[in-house]
């Protein structure tokens, strides 16, 4: 049993080996409340998710049409299909920038920069907006993986996939982003095999 959020760190890893074990509702919904409460920009909380058991489904996912076959993606209890709702996260923002304004929580040049701030998301291109919304969903899929580790289950995050043809099967909203997949499940090995990880001379900025 996971004891601390630094054990869960140290112990995460990609697996891509799963028990023939489905999962219970309440351990999906318990990953799914470490999503919800995970900070956000503005407090937009643009994720949404879509979560997908069903074998039949599963196995089209790690097919070569939809994930250039990766196949033990099908072995995956859930894959967790993590999008970023693009009007949303510009909605959601401005009412935050509102609500600061209003309490006067933010004033002055700090309330100039997020004004601006939400101005430019508003009228930017749908890549940009992607790529901030898709950073806050990154954060909540970071709270799902440690969850994970802590619940004794094991995570892969994936993005390599066809985001049109997941959207049209899964019947996501055209509005919706896919950021990542989510494979979730009991690992098939006790213990992963050793991870090379950059020493922090190397990640450490003079």
């Amino acid at each position: 049993m996971i004891q601390s959020v630094k054990e869960a760190i140290n112990k995460r890893y990609s697996v891509r080996g799963y028990k023939d074990s489905a999962l219970g509702e309440e351990e999906i919904s318990e990953l799914l409340q470490a999503a919800r409460v995970a900070p956000s920009s503005l407090n937009s909380q643009p994720w949404r998710f879509k979560v997908v058991t069903d074998a039949a489904t599963k196995s089209w996912i790690a097919s070569k049409e939809a994930s250039r076959n990766q196949t033990w993606l099908a072995g995956a209890s859930a894959i967790i299909v993590c999008c970023a709702d693009l009007a949303g996260y510009v909605r959601d923002s401005q009412a935050a920038a509102f609500f600061l304004k209003d309490y006067k929580l933010a004033e002055g040049d700090t309330l100039k920069g997020i004004e601006a701030y939400v101005e430019r998301e508003q009228s930017a291109p749908e890549i940009a907006k992607f790529g901030a919304a898709a950073m806050n969903v990154g954060i909540a899929v970071s709270s799902m993986m440690l969850r994970a580790v802590e619940m004794g289950l094991g995570t892969c995050w994936v993005g390599m996939f066809d985001e049109m043809l997941i959207k049209e099967r899964l019947n996501i909203d055209n509005d919706l982003r896919i950021v990542c997949l989510l494979a979730v499940g009991r690992p098939s090995a006790a213990e992963a095999p050793p991870r090379k990880r950059k020493n922090l001379e190397e990640i450490l900025l003079p």
